[in-house]
C-alpha cells in the first residue's frame, strides 16, 4: 500500500465474538481501497483480547485509530441466524441485520487475505439476490418508504447456496484467524 493511500485510511477498532470469545481487530476503510482489516508484515491479522493489548501492539500507529467509534459483531449470532433460515418463512429486520453484518464482515476478512476466487462465488446471480434481500430487509430509512417495511421470504435454493458459500469461505478464514496470535 502506498503512503498516500495509507494516509487516507480511516481506522476503527472492530471486535468479533466467535465461540464465545471476543477478539479485537482494526478495520480500515478509504475511498481508494476496499475495506479490510489491518495485518502485520507477515500477513497475519493484528489481534488482541483487550483494547490496551491492541494499543500496545500498534504502538504509535494506535494514535490513528478512532477508538470511540468502534463496532462489534457476534459471529455466534450470525451462524445461529444462518442455521435458522427456513424456506417459505420471512426474516425479521434483526435477522437481516445480523446476516448482512456477518456477510460484510466475512467479505472484509476475505478481502484482507486476498481470497478473490472464493469471494467470487458470492457474486453469483442467486447470491446477489440474497444479499439484496438482506439489505432491503434492514429497512433503512433512506431506502424504505415511511410506513412501509420489507421482510424477505426465502427460497430453499437461496438458503442452501448462501450457507454453502459462506461456510466454504469461513473454513479458509478460520484457519487464517487462528494460525497465529500476532506479537
Amino acid at each position: 500500500m502506498n503512503k498516500q493511500v495509507r494516509d487516507q485510511l480511516e481506522m476503527y477498532p472492530y471486535a468479533y465474538v466467535y465461540k464465545g470469545e471476543k477478539t479485537l481487530l482494526v478495520w480500515q476503510t478509504s475511498g481508494a481501497e476496499q475495506d479490510s482489516f489491518m495485518i502485520d508484515s507477515e500477513k497475519c491479522l493484528i489481534t488482541a483480547k483487550t483494547e490496551e493489548e491492541l494499543r500496545r501492539k500498534l504502538g504509535s500507529e494506535s494514535n490513528r485509530i478512532r477508538w470511540s467509534e468502534g463496532a462489534e459483531i457476534s459471529l455466534d449470532n450470525f451462524w445461529k441466524a444462518l442455521t435458522n433460515l427456513r424456506a417459505g418463512r420471512s426474516s425479521s429486520k434483526r435477522t437481516c441485520e445480523v446476516l448482512l453484518e456477518g456477510w460484510n464482515f466475512i467479505e472484509d476478512l476475505a478481502r484482507t487475505f486476498r481470497l478473490d476466487k472464493p469471494m467470487s462465488k458470492l457474486r453469483s446471480a442467486l447470491l446477489k439476490r440474497v444479499y439484496e434481500k438482506l439489505f432491503f430487509g434492514n429497512n433503512l430509512p433512506a431506502v424504505t418508504p415511511e410506513s412501509k417495511s420489507y421482510s424477505p421470504l426465502w427460497l430453499q435454493q437461496e438458503i442452501a447456496l448462501f450457507r454453502k458459500e459462506i461456510h466454504s469461505i469461513w473454513k479458509i478464514l478460520e484457519v487464517k484467524i487462528t494460525v497465529k496470535d500476532s506479537k
